[in-house]
C-alpha cells in the first residue's frame, strides 16, 4: 500500500500541517494578550469605539484560532489519531460559552439569539470535541443570519439521543446544498446578501466529530427557521 504522505497529496498535507503549526502559536498568544488587555482596561474609561474594536479583535482572533484548530483536528480525525472519550458532560455551560463567543458578531448584526438548553442536561459525550461542534455551528448561524434576524440554539434528550439544533431565519438550503454542505471541499457561490456559505472546514469537522460519536448531522427546516443544523447523538441505555 502506498504511503498516505507520498506524492502531491501527501506534500499538500505536510504543507498544511506546517502552516497550522506555525499559525497556532502566534494566534494563541494574540488571543491571550487581547484577553489580558481586556481585563486591564476593565477599570479604565475607554471610548465606545475603542471598546468595540477590542471586542471585535478578541472575537476575530478566537475565530481564527478555532479555524486553525479545526483544520488540524480534521486531519487527525481522518487519520483516526483522535479518540472520542465520552463522559457525563454538563452541556449548558458549553452552549452558553459558544453563544457568548458569537455575541460581538450577533450584536453587530442586530440578531436575536435564543437559547434553550436545560441546566440539568448531562449527555455522555466527548465534551471537548462537542464544544467545538457547538462553537462551529453557532458561528456559522450568526455569520449567515440576515441582519436583524434570529438565531436559535436548543438541546434536549429525545428517544435516548442528544438532539442539538442550531438554526437561523436565513434562506433555506437547496437539496443539492443539503447533501454536500458537510463535505470537505464544499463550496457554493454567494446565495444572497447576508446569507452566504463558502469553503469551510468547520462543518466538515462537525460531521467527523458527530459520526465518531455514532451520531448524525443534517440540515432541516422548521416553520419559523428555514436553515437548522441538527445533531443527533445516541446515548447509552441506563
Amino acid at each position: 500500500m502506498a504511503d498516505d504522505d507520498a506524492g502531491p497529496a501527501g506534500g499538500a498535507r505536510s504543507l498544511l500541517a506546517t502552516m497550522v503549526h506555525d499559525l497556532r502559536n502566534p494566534l494563541s498568544a494574540l488571543a491571550g494578550n487581547l484577553g489580558l488587555l481586556h481585563e486591564e482596561l476593565a477599570a479604565v474609561e475607554v471610548g465606545a469605539t475603542g471598546r468595540r474594536c477590542l471586542d471585535d479583535a478578541i472575537a476575530l482572533s478566537t475565530r481564527a484560532l478555532l479555524m486553525v484548530q479545526s483544520i488540524a483536528d480534521v486531519d487527525a480525525l481522518e487519520r483516526g489519531t483522535i479518540a472520542v472519550r465520552p463522559v457525563i458532560t454538563p452541556l449548558r455551560p458549553e452552549v452558553e460559552a459558544a453563544v457568548a463567543q458569537g455575541q460581538v458578531d450577533a450584536e453587530a448584526r442586530e440578531l436575536t439569539v435564543e437559547l434553550d438548553c436545560p441546566a440539568e442536561l448531562t449527555p455522555i459525550v466527548d465534551g471537548r470535541l462537542l464544544a467545538r461542534v457547538i462553537q462551529n455551528l453557532v458561528d456559522n448561524a450568526v455569520r449567515y443570519a440576515p441582519r436583524r434576524g434570529r438565531v436559535r440554539v436548543a438541546a434536549a434528550m429525545r428517544a435516548r439521543a442528544l438532539v442539538l439544533s442550531v438554526g437561523n431565519d436565513g434562506p433555506a438550503l437547496t437539496e443539492a446544498e443539503r447533501s454536500s454542505v458537510f463535505e470537505r471541499d464544499y463550496r457554493v457561490a454567494a446565495r444572497q446578501a447576508g446569507a452566504r456559505l463558502g469553503k469551510d472546514f468547520g462543518l466538515y469537522f462537525c460531521r467527523l466529530v458527530v459520526e465518531a460519536h455514532g451520531g448524525t448531522i443534517s440540515v432541516e427546516e422548521t416553520p419559523d427557521l428555514p436553515a437548522v443544523f441538527v445533531v443527533r447523538i445516541p446515548q447509552p441505555q441506563a
